[in-house]
């Protein structure tokens, strides 16, 4: 069995309003047709007011939380650029510093390299130039140097990237060369290392050590005007003033091979050294040695005095060369000449 509605929107009806007293009523009327739309169109428009106001609420939210994110995100960006300034500024600072240590190991280099020229020219019989020690300092004055002479002053200019450019490639360039440069001038060093230890060697076993405390010379070698007849004659050693009881040195390696006694020398010592050479120290108040011992060169092995044929406390020093007496002084070094 089958239920069929017949549905009528063509229905009329109608609507009283009937007010309170005497006053007419009121009459509306209208099909259903027309009361379904508008009640449709009301729930239409109810629903779509709220969908609206469900979007705007969820849309509100939604920006707040954005505008929450952003602000967040700008606080980051603003702290990530004070640091990477203060990055920047502390990078800046460290290639400041790595180009002055650069130009330091630049002059360190130079000295070196001076300092070398002058041991190959000691080594090599020259007697070598001294070099300012601060005179490459000058040249590549530290910082911390320049504020300690005196005021500094100026505008404040920022670098500019070329600037900075500029300085990053002198810097590595400056840097490159001193590390292509220095394999070669430490071989050169430990070549003239060996020179100068063989220098050495050879110094001590010539007369270069200074025989005394005194350096006051009192009479040269060669001809002069005897102290005792005042003739011309020829004085055979170098006489140097001090007084009785300083200690005499060893002028260089060697063995005493001979000690004794004269009217002309008074007390006396000779030692041979291995280059040939010989040397005689006389008019001396007490040997501290004897015939036989071996000597370092700067050993004490006597005490200045006045014994022989003197006219005062001195030491009387020769230096034999084949057989026959030559200049100390071509030999012999007062303290600090050797520097």
């Amino acid at each position: 069995m089958k239920f069929r509605f017949k549905k009528n929107v063509n229905r009329r009806y109608t609507l009283l309003v009937v007010p309170e007293g005497t006053s007419p009523v009121f009459r509306f009327k209208f099909r259903l047709f027309y009361l379904l739309a508008i009640l449709a169109a009301t729930a239409v428009l109810l629903t779509s007011v709220l969908v609206l106001y469900a979007m705007n609420r969820t849309h509100t939210n939604r920006i707040g939380t954005l505008e929450a994110q952003l602000s967040d995100s700008s606080n980051q960006f603003r702290n990530t650029v004070v640091n990477k300034e203060q990055e920047i500024d502390r990078l800046l600072n460290e290639l400041m510093e790595l180009s002055e240590k650069s130009k330091t190991i630049e002059s360190k280099m130079s000295e070196l390299e001076q300092l070398e020229a002058e041991l190959q020219s000691l080594t090599n019989g020259g007697t070598g130039k001294k070099k300012d020690k601060t005179a490459a300092a000058a040249n590549t004055p530290a910082k911390a140097s320049l504020s300690a002479e005196g005021g500094v002053g100026g505008e404040s200019i920022p670098l500019t990237d070329q600037d900075i450019a500029n300085l990053v490639q002198e810097t590595k360039d400056s840097i490159t060369t001193s590390l292509k440069e220095m394999p070669g001038l430490q071989q050169r060093l430990e070549q003239t290392k060996v020179a100068v230890e063989e220098y050495k060697a050879l110094m001590a076993i010539l007369p270069t050590y200074w025989p005394t405390v005194s350096t006051r010379i009192t009479s040269e070698y060669g001809e002069r005007e005897d102290p005792f007849t005042g003739r011309l004659t020829k004085h055979a050693g170098m006489d140097i003033g001090g007084s009785i009881g300083d200690p005499v040195y060893a002028a260089a390696n060697g063995k005493v091979i001979e000690t004794g006694r004269t009217s002309a020398r008074g007390n006396y010592i000779t030692i041979s050294h291995p280059s040939g050479l010989k040397t005689n120290y006389m008019h001396l108040s007490k040997i501290l040695t004897k015939v036989g011992d071996s000597v370092k060169q700067g050993d004490i092995i006597a005490e200045l005095g006045s014994t022989g044929r003197s006219t005062g406390p001195h030491l009387h020093i020769e230096v034999v060369k084949n057989g026959s007496t030559v200049d100390p002084a071509d030999y012999l070094r007062k303290p600090g000449e050797e520097d």
